[in-house]
This record gives structure tokens, sequence and C-alpha cells, in this order.
């Protein structure tokens, strides 16, 4: 009972990775009023869920390490796969030359973190970059409400705009403040690795 407790918050994390899958159905297969609607309330579900497996994890303190590298990778692939998806079918909504830096810096701090454990450090998700990933889950979901409620399109647009803005600009900020807090991770040795 005591181990299914802890896993509570990495099967939260594994349904919000699923319930992309449904979202972007929704937007392939019919785009529509109503698929858009759809796809933000899924959306709306899985950016309260991605505060809930956190919450659920400090409070019942059932933190893990499967749990420390599940939430940030699925917060990574739900919102770069979105943000691509919207910047090729919905240009004029998401630029694709903003969606590219978050890409770049991804992979960056990602490599940047592999490199971490060959040196005997493991690299915690900062504040900034928690911001970052904040930044752009309201500028997914105000492309979605612009697109589902047309009355919306006038006060949407603008703010997913803003917000992939701030979304870039936390995101290298975050970067280049990852990589100077850490830069002697450069110098260190190696530790010793068994090969398989």
């Amino acid at each position: 009972m005591l181990f299914l407790m802890k896993q509570i918050p990495n099967l939260i994390t594994l349904f919000r990775l699923a319930l992309l899958l449904p979202i972007l159905l929704l937007l392939a297969l019919s785009p529509g009023e109503r698929s858009f609607q759809g796809a933000f309330a899924l959306f709306g579900i899985a950016a309260l869920l991605d505060a809930a497996d956190g919450w659920v994890a400090r409070r019942w303190n059932c933190t893990s390490p499967a749990g420390a590298f599940l939430d940030p990778l699925t917060d990574k692939i739900t919102c770069i796969l979105l943000l691509v998806f919207l910047a090729c079918r919905y240009p004029d909504w998401v630029s694709l030359w903003l969606v590219l830096p978050l890409i770049a810096r991804e992979f960056a701090v990602q490599g940047f973190r592999s490199l971490a454990p060959c040196a005997g450090v493991l690299l915690r998700t900062d504040q900034l970059s928690k911001v970052k990933t904040l930044f752009q889950l309201i500028s997914i979901g105000a492309v979605l409400a612009g697109l589902g409620w047309e009355n919306l399109a006038g006060i949407a647009f603008p703010a997913a705009q803003i917000f992939l803005l701030l979304a870039v600009g936390s995101g290298c900020l975050s970067l280049v403040m990852i990589f100077i807090r850490n830069a002697d991770l450069w110098s260190r040795r190696p530790l010793p690795m068994e090969m398989r």
C-alpha cells in the first residue's frame, strides 16, 4: 500500500503525458471550434495535474528520482510538441522563430543535465525554468482558447504572443544561469563508471 501511495505522483505525471495524444488528435483530425474547445479542456486538465503531481509528492513526502526525471520531461514533451504543432498548423498564432530557440534551449539544458551525473552532480529544475514552463502553458492555453472561442481571439492572440516571448526570454536567461552556476562541471574529472 505504501509503495502504491508513493507512485501516485508518477501515475499523475504519466496520465498527464497520456492526455497529449487526445489533445493532438482533436487538433489534427477535426479542426473546428468544438475540437479546439475540447483540446483546451483536456489541456487545462493536464496543466492542473502538472501542479497536482508536485504538490502530492511534496505533501505526502513521496518524491522520487523517477518523478524528478518524469515531471520535467513530461513538461518538455507537452510544451514542445504542442508549440511545434501549432506553429506548423497555425503560424499566425505561433511563430516558428519563437519556438526554435525554446527547442534549442531544451536540448542544451538536457545535454548539460546528462553531463552532470558523470561528475557526481544532480541538477534540479530551477525556479526560472519553472516560470518558463508556466509561460509556455499560458501561451498554448491562450492559442487554444482563441481558436476555440472566436469572441476571445482579440484577447487571446496578444496574450499568446506576450507569454511566448516571455517564455523565450526566461528560457534563455535560465540557460545562461544554469551554465554560469555550474561552470565547474566542465573541469571536473568524471566519476568511474561501469560500462554495460
